[in-house]
Formats: structure tokens, C-alpha cells, sequence
């Protein structure tokens, strides 16, 4: 599925909507975001980028993320498990 012609009256899940947010701030493709992809080594995303998706994700969905909570990030589905717990209801 393209995630640009997502249905606006779908509910995306959360790792669909955050490839999506990867592929807008760091130019990723998202077929090639997986949960297990690492920010740093295998998307290679820049500090620069990393504070713009995770001010993108607060926005999103609703949470807040403390600096010392967004440097135990390592991999996408360390970041989905963040959002999914602090999510708003």
C-alpha cells in the first residue's frame, strides 16, 4: 500500500504512521523501515532530523517526549512501544 494514498478514514497503526513520518522528515522510503530498523545505523538519521521526528511524533500522537526518554531510543519499535503506552486516549 502506498501510505500517500492512505484512506483518510482508515485508522493507520502506529508503525505505518511513524514510517510515514520517517519517509517526511528523513527522506527514508518506508519499504524500507521495519521495526527493528535502527535509527542511527540502518536509517541513518541525523541529530537534526531525529529532534524534527520527534517533535513530528509529539504532534502526531499526542505524547510527550522528555530528552532522557528520546535517547533510549534505538530502534523503530523502541519508539512504537513509547507511543503506544503514552499515547493519548
Amino acid at each position: 500500500m502506498d501510505l500517500n494514498e492512505l484512506n483518510t478514514t482508515e485508522t493507520p497503526n502506529t508503525f505505518t504512521t511513524l514510517a510515514k513520518i520517517l519517509q517526511d522528515v528523513g527522506g527514508i522510503s518506508t519499504d524500507g523501515v521495519t521495526p527493528e530498523s535502527r535509527f542511527s545505523d540502518d536509517l541513518a538519521i541525523s541529530s537534526l532530523n531525529y529532534i524534527e521526528l520527534i517533535v513530528n511524533v509529539e504532534d502526531t500522537f499526542g505524547v510527550r517526549i522528555e530528552d532522557s526518554d528520546a535517547k533510549d531510543f534505538t530502534t523503530v519499535q523502541d519508539l512504537i512501544d513509547f507511543i503506544n503506552t503514552n499515547k493519548a486516549a
